[in-house]
């Protein structure tokens, strides 16, 4: 599972982006 910090997320969708700590692209989930 990814880690880093959560850039954005989507209470009501339920979903968000994560600005990962090891430099990957951002993930969503």
């Amino acid at each position: 599972m990814p880690t880093g910090t959560v850039k954005f997320f989507n209470d009501e969708k339920g979903y968000g982006f994560i600005s990962r700590s090891d430099g990957e692209p951002d993930h969503q989930k």
